[in-house]
């Protein structure tokens, strides 16, 4: 009855044993086993092989973390077929029967007194049950982690524990890089050389890569050469790559079953970060719909200004530069940051949108940043900041001439690197946002004297978007007039519409709070007005500002002659002197202004 135990997973000696068919054979860490196990979670002495009534079997020597055999756990001594996996702590060992013996066929007996099933040895890729614990606990580990990074560490952990690996780490496929490059253990971070070979060729085929020779397939001047074993697994989101996970062993090769546990581990996370950056997106999306008091839905008017404003905006959306929207306040200058995003090739990630006026000076950072459980007093929770929120999105900082300047610095250094540091964390995060900046207020003269940093400045104003006030383009306030009044008027309700008079009114107002102050203005003519039109004493605007705005000289000379025919009855040789020109220049005038009959006298 001649049989052999092989080592397959894990270190212990010798390697080959050949079993004697005459006396029991050990199996533990002492020195006086006949198989002894370089294992901390073995037993000294843990089992026994031995024959009886022409059976091989495989007895536990009532230890604490078992015997199995095919993954099952045994409790009495149980007959061993050609082709079982002996499992002892994180070690497996496979039981050959010679072939002499196998040809003579196993005995009945033998096939019978076996409680373990004999079929999974054909699949070598079913998981065992501590490698399902193991899996287990990292799915559980998982399922509550808001932040990828930490995914990404704790699948690192698991793999090398569990195949026993020299190191394992992450290098992203991203473009943009959004997340930073993880090795496990932390120890190894600064040696560890993850392949670039093996990378490319992860991203190049999708699938897993596993060399199991790597000094002879990639030269000895690679950074595998000093490693026995390496494989190498993609991070597959929706079949793109999002990472790859390397994975690479000093002390022997992996199997099969180990390749296969890594792949698992790599899917589940993939699909952990996918979910994240979903929940991300949502997360963000919701809270600018809950944030956001958007002046209308849309850029509306048609005037010249409005016009080359949608122009600045189609073509500064297709870039990724950062942008900076300068207007009064009350014009819309949020609304220019949602076309460009809208029109972006960002639209499907995140709008984050944050007042710099509304943070507290002392919450600039972490909100800025996000931190960390514990980073300072109140701080119960991880927090995940603004920029984080923003991933694969676009950034909107409002007002951010309000921004103090120890935080100016961060917010340079974040979108010119893409990386920055949570309070209490102890390395940097990176992502890929978009940064777009309003304010109401002159940044280069704030610049000039020292109220802004000049290097945020010019590094905010790559593209910069100026937004009219209403005052420079008064021919759309029929139109926002019209938009209002069906945004405004309750679907109950029956439509008004504004009076001749007032419009004239609304369009002489010089609007100091621009878009904004018109529909509030409209908003208090629909609810305390009476009647079905609105008149212009159903608007009740600051009086100091009911007087005509700077005109354009063409407005003013066309005031002047209108009131000039008005007084003279419409006769041009007398308007002509009360304007102090000749006649016939007044005719050409009026031709052009196209004012009546230039012939009258």
């Amino acid at each position: 009855m001649r049989a052999r135990l092989t080592i397959e997973v894990g270190v212990g000696s010798p390697q080959n044993a050949d079993l004697d068919p005459a006396r029991a054979t050990t199996l533990g860490r002492s020195r006086d086993s006949t198989i002894i196990l370089h294992d901390e979670h073995a037993s000294r002495q843990h089992a026994q092989i031995y024959t009886d009534k022409g059976r091989w079997l495989i007895h536990d020597l009532g230890t604490l973390n078992g015997t199995f055999v095919n993954g099952e756990r045994i409790d009495q001594p149980v007959a061993l077929l050609h082709g079982h996996t002996i499992g002892i702590a994180d070690m497996r060992l496979r039981f050959h029967m010679d072939e002499e013996e196998l040809l003579n066929g196993a005995s009945p007996e033998a096939a019978a007194a076996s409680p373990v099933r004999s079929s999974i040895s054909a699949d070598q890729t079913s998981f065992w049950p501590d490698e399902l614990a193991a899996l287990y606990d990292f799915m559980i580990g998982t399922v509550d982690e808001k932040d990828p990074a930490a995914v990404i560490e704790r699948a690192l952990e698991t793999m090398a524990r569990r195949v026993r690996a020299t190191v394992c780490g992450f290098l992203s496929l991203d473009p943009d890089e959004p997340l930073s490059k993880k090795v496990f253990p932390q120890a190894a971070e600064v040696d560890a050389q993850l392949s670039r070979q093996l990378t490319r060729r992860v991203q190049e085929s999708g699938r897993t890569v596993w060399l199991q020779s790597p000094a002879s397939d990639v030269g000895a001047t690679e950074s595998l050469a000093s490693y026995v074993d390496a494989l190498c697994v993609p991070l597959n989101a929706e079949g793109t790559p999002l990472g790859a996970i390397h994975v690479y062993k000093n002390n022997g090769a992996f199997t099969s079953r180990d390749v296969r546990f890594c792949e698992v581990v790599a899917e589940y996370a993939a699909k952990s970060l996918t979910l994240l950056r979903m929940f991300r997106s949502l997360a963000a999306e919701n809270s600018r719909l809950r944030q956001s008091t958007p002046v209308s839905d849309d850029l509306i008017g048609s005037s010249p200004a409005m016009q080359s404003l949608r122009q600045r905006i189609a073509r500064a959306a297709a870039s990724s530069a950062t942008v900076l929207v300068q207007g009064e306040t009350g014009v819309g200058k949020e609304l220019v940051a949602t076309a460009l995003h809208g029109q972006s090739p960002r639209c499907r990630g995140p709008l984050v949108v944050a007042n710099c006026g509304a943070i507290a000076r002392s919450l600039w950072e972490s909100e800025l940043f996000g931190h960390c459980k514990g980073a300072f007093t109140g701080a119960a929770a991880t927090h995940a900041g603004l920029f984080e929120q923003a991933d694969d999105g676009t950034l909107f900082l409002d007002e951010i001439g309000d921004m103090p300047l120890e935080g100016q610095v961060k917010l340079l250094r974040a979108i010119e690197t893409k990386t920055f540091r949570p309070v209490g964390a102890g390395k940097d995060s990176r992502t890929d946002v978009r940064v777009v900046a309003a304010t109401h207020r002159n940044l280069e003269q704030e610049a000039r004297a020292g109220k802004f940093r000049a290097d945020l400045f010019y590094r905010l104003s790559v593209i910069g978007i100026p937004v009219p006030p209403l005052r420079e383009h008064r021919e759309d306030i029929p139109e926002l007039v019209a938009y209002f009044l069906e945004k405004l008027t309750p679907a109950s309700a029956p439509p008004k519409k504004v009076s001749a008079e007032a419009l004239g009114r609304l369009q002489e107002y010089s609007w100091p709070g621009n878009v904004r102050q018109l529909r509030g203005a409209l908003e208090n003519a629909l609810i305390m007005g009476d009647g079905d039109t609105i008149e212009p004493d159903h608007f009740h605007l600051p009086e100091m500002h009911v007087k005509p705005a700077v005109l354009t000289l063409a407005e003013l000379e066309l005031r002047g002659i209108t009131a000039a025919l008005e007084q003279t009855g419409g006769n041009l040789t007398q308007a002509a002197k009360i304007l102090g020109i000749h006649r016939e220049t007044l005719g050409k005038k009026m031709k052009h202004y196209k004012l009546g009959n230039e012939e009258g006298e």
